[in-house]
């Protein structure tokens, strides 16, 4: 099961890193055709702003499975121990309603954009909603793991 999660937080990984290298690809192509053919596409800026939605709704279970949200822990530090798993296990399920709730409204809103196509790509609008699903399912898929982890250390 572990390979499973090793997998999926790569994937997760490179996805972002290839939508941040497409970003900077239509951009230079951008200036290049601003500066040197004095030429603008019309499809530049919204291919960048769909890309950044991707990485976005990405990076969020990304930067929480590697612990780099903010936390306060000045305050838990002063808990109990008790108090301090609590408030811990807490978190977790605020992230997982979080999750579940991006995955299900961002479901409903994806399939009502799908009618609807972007002015510039000419795609359906579900693709960049899509990031809130594939997102939120991801970020739930995290904080399940990482409150499975708080009980339960393999040997």
């Amino acid at each position: 099961m572990r390979r499973l999660f090793d997998v999926i937080d790569r994937g997760a990984e490179w996805l972002v890193a290839a939508f941040l290298a497409f970003i900077l690809m239509v951009a230079l192509i951008q200036v290049g055709n601003r500066f040197v053919i004095n030429s603008s596409l019309s499809w530049s800026e919204e291919a960048q702003i769909f890309g950044h939605i991707w990485i976005v709704f990405l990076g969020i279970p990304i930067a929480l499975r590697r612990g780099s949200h903010l936390y306060i822990e000045t305050y838990c530090d002063m808990l109990p121990a008790r108090a301090r798993l609590v408030f811990d296990v807490c978190v977790e399920l605020l992230w997982g309603a979080f999750g579940v709730s991006l995955t299900v409204l961002g479901w409903m809103v994806a399939s009502v954009a799908h009618m609807q196509e972007s002015p510039g790509l000419e795609i359906p609008m579900s693709w960049p909603y899509g990031a809130m699903v594939v997102g939120g399912a991801y970020l739930t898929l995290v904080a399940v793991r990482r409150l499975i982890e708080m009980f339960w250390r393999p040997a």
